[in-house]
């Protein structure tokens, strides 16, 4: 049995295959591991800020921002890309047995491209609650 002349398109099909199909799944790859970094800076930042809110039992925002710059510098986030919002008034003083609420929101990258840098983005907020001290003020 002879077969006829076979023609095909490997090398066409090979281009567009890693073109369409295994480069934005790399690249989706690359990306995530940012994204889980960024989420597990928020959940200590939104963490330290309402213990240490609780702890002093002063709502200072400034002192908030001040404690999430750092920290985020310190766990390699921009602090441009980090925002925090605490669930007390400025300068309040905190009662006894009430909760704070620390919101923390970060930028994440869509897409991370190597060597272009951040297609795209969206946020991811991170939210702390912790009780302030029954028994601070009895010492």
């Amino acid at each position: 049995m002879s077969r006829g002349r076979e023609s095909g398109f490997v090398a066409t099909e090979l281009v567009l295959a890693l073109g369409l199909l295994v480069l934005p799944v790399a690249l989706l790859v690359l990306t995530l591991p940012g994204w889980s970094d960024r989420q597990v800076t928020a959940r200590v930042i939104s963490r330290e800020v309402a213990r240490r809110t609780a702890r002093e039992g002063v709502c200072d925002v400034a002192a908030a921002r001040a404690l999430t710059a750092t920290m985020a510098a310190n766990l390699g986030v921009p602090s441009s890309e980090l925002s925090t919002d605490v669930s007390c008034a400025d300068g309040a003083v905190l009662e006894p047995g009430a909760d704070v609420e620390a919101r923390v929101t970060v930028l994440m990258p869509a897409v991370e491209v190597p060597g272009i840098g951040a297609v795209g983005a969206w946020s991811w907020t991170a939210r702390h609650r912790e009780p302030v001290d029954r028994y601070a003020s009895a010492a």
